[in-house]
């Protein structure tokens, strides 16, 4: 990298900008912090965290969801995701043009004039990454900035399974339940099953392909057009099927190439399979990765420079989904935003208190890679250097000496005793919590 064609917050240096400048600083970098037992027990140790805080519209286990659930009650949930703001701020179009005030009563008869149905709830499967939305509309709600849109939740990503909780009026979009959101999705970007089982079975196999890198493409076939921008993203899987059990999709066989098994949609909006294929050149692995602090910083800093995505917005990630794809490498499923990880997450935790020298003291125990907490704000530790405490996050910038906003908007290494846009505190003033996953499940 050559210094004139970079640039780094004050007190950063450009070769803090490369994983191996934190790793080679630490003992035990390639030590495994998790065995899979524990991992697995991690993640029902999160299942019973949602369940018991009330939490469990962000975090579910889909396969215990009941087959049957009151209408009233579904109208309760979609009011629960309706947002506060609904009525009151600028609902602009993806153009950034306003849009008229009446259009606002359309969707919420859209989301909440349901019909009498049967109330047995089908499992489906996202046929490629999509968004899940507050309310069933591609408008935004927007206060300021045009790309914080509060009708984005999250992203959902190809292969996601879901319970179809409602339809909305005009039948284009689904009110659903995902593992870790409820909201709206659109309908044709799903496929429903016929029989619960099948996605279950499709969500559990032990021979899948993992995305590596920060974005993993889908060989396009030519003649079918909706495979022509089918991705995934960083901790995204598909099952893996055998080369011999594969027919060459369209004249083009698996040689180079893993093939994997893909959702799709058929002419009656069912789910059916097909195979794709992703080059081995690709960064992908064969199973999860193995949890240490070399491939924690490994896979963050293969997101540095991008651009900071809302909910997933821009095909991109906030600072939330920043850290849940880099776990999700390993086995860990994390929850959405990051006050709602900051509470489930089971590990063992460092609690900030007191003045700025405290928190110091406080986080040099803290080893690299474990994620840090700040209200509405979450981003991966790397380590100390020169006496100063430094992290990789998807945040939105700092304010330098000079008094000066700086905007980011991107993954980007600072250290922690630079001030936030916001406030006149520093990140570190600002820290509450840093959960030490290194250091397994807190024992009750």
């Amino acid at each position: 990298m050559h210094k004139q064609y970079f640039m780094v917050p004050e007190g950063t240096s450009i070769e803090m900008l490369s994983p191996k400048f934190w790793t080679r600083r630490i003992t035990g970098q390639g030590k495994r912090w998790l065995k899979e037992s524990e991992l697995s027990a991690f993640n029902e140790e999160l299942l019973t965290n949602a369940e018991r805080t009330g939490l469990e519209r962000f975090y579910r286990n889909l396969e215990e969801f009941p087959t049957r659930v009151e209408l009233d009650s579904i109208r309760a949930m979609i009011g629960e995701t309706i947002p506060e703001g609904f009525f009151t701020r600028t609902l602009v179009s993806p153009e950034g043009e306003e849009v008229p005030a009446e259009i606002r009563d359309d969707i919420l008869e859209n989301a909440t004039n349901l019909m009498n149905q049967d109330m047995v709830l089908q499992m489906g499967l996202t046929t490629r990454r999509t968004h899940l939305r507050a309310m069933p509309t591609d408008l935004i709600l927007v206060e300021g900035f045009l790309d914080n849109d509060d009708l984005q939740l999250t992203s959902v990503s190809l292969g996601s399974p879901f319970v179809a909780l409602a339809r909305s009026r005009d039948k284009s979009w689904l009110f659903v339940q995902t593992r870790t959101y409820r909201g709206w999705i659109k309908g044709d970007h799903v496929a429903v099953a016929k029989n619960r089982s099948d996605v279950i079975y499709y969500c559990s196999g032990e021979e899948f392909l993992l995305a590596c890198g920060s974005r993993v493409e889908i060989e396009p076939d030519p003649f079918l057009p909706d495979t022509w921008d089918l991705f995934l993203q960083m901790g995204d899987r598909l099952p893996l099927e055998k080369p011999k059990d594969v027919e060459n999709p369209h004249s083009q066989g698996p040689y180079g190439c893993y093939a994997v098994k893909i959702p799709f949609r058929n002419r009656k909006g069912t789910l059916e399979f097909r195979t794709g294929l992703i080059r081995a050149s690709e960064d992908v692995s064969r199973g999860f990765m193995k949890l240490t602090t070399k491939n924690v910083l490994k896979q963050a800093f293969k997101m540095l420079g991008e651009r900071y995505g809302w909910g997933g917005s821009y095909n991109r990630r906030d600072c939330s989904r920043f850290i849940q794809d880099i776990y999700k490498c390993f086995g860990l499923e994390l929850p959405r935003d990051s006050g709602i990880q900051e509470k489930l997450i089971p590990s063992p935790r460092i609690e900030f208190t007191g003045s700025a020298e405290d928190r110091e003291m406080q986080l040099a125990s803290l080893r690299p890679g474990n994620p840090l907490y700040m209200p509405g704000h979450t981003m991966i530790y790397l380590g100390r250097c020169d006496g100063r405490f430094y992290v990789i996050h998807d945040g939105s910038g700092y304010t330098d000496r000079h008094d000066r906003q700086v905007s980011v908007h991107g993954v980007f290494v600072m250290e922690l005793s630079l001030r936030t846009i916001k406030s006149q505190k520093s990140y570190i003033e600002l820290l509450t919590s840093a959960p030490e996953i290194d250091k397994g499940l807190l024992k009750r």
